[in-house]
């Protein structure tokens, strides 16, 4: 009696004939999800193997993550003297933005920083001044002013050369320049050194006063005003002592009394605030 014929074991080959291959290949198709089991006996499911590489867009979203600054960074970048003027840059207040940190928060919860001004100087020049308590950083280098409670005042965006601008709505354009770029920033004592004219309105002077090179103790120069010009100062609050400072023109006199001149187009200085006592100086030809 012949020998009875061999069958395959459960997924086994035999002795291969071509049926029983054919039953092995769908054997193994019926294994292949426990072949492809993971540790754990959890199979592998197509976005478990899923290795394609990423896409160029979360490329890029990861380098920008990884290269923009900090808050604490940007601040410590931009933090410097700055000059806040009109449209016309004939309103400006000097003013400074620090990068300590101080109580309090934006309105989507980012930091508040420091900054310092002339408050009742500004306050008769940029009229929205008095509203500003703070600052903070923005994305694409722009700088906010704020108030007290974090919410915005006004936003400078980028410009060039050391130039941030602002339009605010109803009120118009306003800038915020860096006096390492402004031109009043860029002067040095001596190109005030000599003769200037005093008044109360522009090309009409009532005194000259001579802007000494002489130093003076703490600091600044000496200041010569002609006797004259005791009527537009008071008899007893006449400068003697003259310095730049924060891109502003202060003259002063030994009991400390100050007086705060800002530039204008026309390289005259004018006294800030004007209030109901406007002085102009003007250089002497």
């Amino acid at each position: 009696m012949s020998a009875p014929a061999r069958r395959p074991g459960r997924c086994g080959t035999g002795g291969v004939p071509p049926s029983w291959r054919l039953a092995a290949f769908l054997c193994a198709l019926l294994l292949a999800p426990a072949m492809l089991a993971l540790p754990g006996g959890r199979a592998l499911r197509a976005q478990d193997a899923d290795v394609s590489e990423p896409s160029q867009t979360d490329l890029s979203q990861a380098g920008s993550a990884s290269t923009d600054p900090s808050p604490a960074q940007a601040a410590a970048t931009l933090a410097a003297d700055y000059q806040l003027t009109n449209a016309d840059g004939d309103q400006v207040c000097a003013m400074s933005l620090s990068a300590r940190r101080r109580g309090g928060q934006t309105a989507d919860g980012g930091p508040l920083f420091d900054l310092s001004f002339n408050r009742q100087a500004c306050a008769a020049t940029i009229l929205f001044s008095p509203d500003i308590a703070a600052w903070t950083p923005a994305s694409g280098n722009a700088i906010q002013l704020l108030r007290g409670d974090g919410s915005l005042v006004a936003e400078f965006t980028e410009g060039i050369d050391g130039t941030w601008e602002a339009l605010r709505e109803g009120d118009g354009v306003y800038f915020l320049v860096n006096p390492r770029i402004a031109d009043a920033a860029r002067l040095q004592p001596s190109d005030l050194f000599g003769q200037w004219d005093l008044g109360r309105a522009p090309g009409r002077p009532a005194c000259r006063i001579r802007f000494s090179d002489a130093p003076m103790r703490p600091s600044g120069y000496r200041l010569d005003p002609d006797p004259n010009c005791g009527l537009l100062f008071g008899r007893a609050s006449t400068p003697d002592r003259w310095r730049l400072e924060q891109g502003e023109l202060i003259l002063e006199n030994a009991t400390g009394a100050r007086l705060h001149f800002s530039p204008n187009e026309d390289d005259d200085w004018i006294k800030v605030p004007a209030n109901n006592r406007p002085l102009f100086l003007t250089r002497v030809p």
